[in-house]
């Protein structure tokens, strides 16, 4: 067995592997500590709040955050990570045993959070004072965090998961840890703040163009969109639905999708054509990143 003693030996060993189109070389993600800052200049900031948390299941109504991170960054107007302003980490005392398939995935136990308590007031302070929070799956994050911390409802939220087009920029899937893997980085154990840095590295990623992954998510959430809703939309219906990017909502009992305000009148007359001639006029809401994912 070859063992690599240095940073120079390692560079000097995989060195053979940079032109070749059949290896693909990762590297683990950098601390924070040690995160790649973009050189600041002039011009606006804005502070965003990267956000995990780790539950005792899926059920916001019934399950608990049982360790939560965030970290503050300032973003410019190029979309480059410039600053690493605050960042923290807190494990909490469910009230209730943590299921073995949670502990298997986290690492987290019953022991390791028992009599654990999260400073709310301190959290929600840190929280609130970014412009806007990004999570993976933010849909997930946001229902558990309104929930500990209430007076975050209606803060602005951007997922990354789904305000961002990865199979358009030659990504394959939305998985965090794929998604990670696919720029050359790796990440061990599934904790918050192991999450948070993941993102983190997908955040400040380059793209083709030159811009960045969150100036693109944040281009895109901040805009006013429409949700429109396939209002009684019959069963045999469902495949042309699902084709057009309709997503089913247990919730309201319909099928609905995301768009640009300026393309509701036209997806109208599509769902009135193809859909429900004789049906209701399709149920519409007003979408901004305060009332998004939820």
């Amino acid at each position: 067995m070859t063992h690599i003693n240095s940073a120079a030996s390692a560079e000097a060993a995989l060195s053979p592997c940079a032109g070749d189109a059949d290896i693909r070389v990762l590297h683990r993600v950098s601390s924070l500590n040690a995160f790649p800052l973009a050189e600041p200049r002039d011009g606006p900031i804005r502070t965003v709040a990267v956000i995990d948390t780790e539950t005792t299941g899926t059920d916001p109504d019934r399950d608990e955050i049982i360790d939560i991170a965030v970290v503050l960054i300032a973003v410019d107007a190029d979309g480059r990570i410039v600053r690493i302003d605050r960042a923290g980490q807190a494990l909490r005392d469910p009230g209730m045993p943590i299921p073995a398939a949670i502990t298997r995935l986290t690492g987290i136990t019953d022991a390791g959070v028992r009599d654990k308590v999260i400073d709310l007031d301190a959290l929600e302070a840190l929280i609130a004072s970014a412009d806007v929070r990004i999570a993976h799956n933010a849909v997930f994050d946001i229902a558990f965090v309104e929930r500990l911390l209430p007076g975050l409802a209606g803060a602005a939220w951007a997922c990354s998961a789904r305000d961002f087009d990865w199979l358009e920029h030659g990504f394959d899937g939305a998985k965090l840890g794929h998604l990670l893997m696919q720029i050359g980085h790796f990440n061990t154990g599934h904790r918050a703040m192991a999450d948070v840095i993941s993102l983190l590295h997908l955040l400040a990623h380059r793209l083709a163009d030159g811009s960045t992954v969150i100036g693109a998510i944040l281009a895109r959430a901040e805009q006013a969109t429409v949700r429109i809703e396939a209002t009684g939309a019959g069963f045999d219906k469902r495949s042309l639905l699902k084709g057009r990017g309709y997503r089913w909502d247990p919730a309201a009992r319909a099928w609905w999708i995301e768009i640009p305000d300026e393309d509701l009148e036209s997806e109208t007359l599509w769902l009135q054509r193809e859909v429900n001639p004789w049906g209701p006029t399709p149920r519409t809401r007003p979408m901004t990143w305060r009332e998004r994912h939820r």
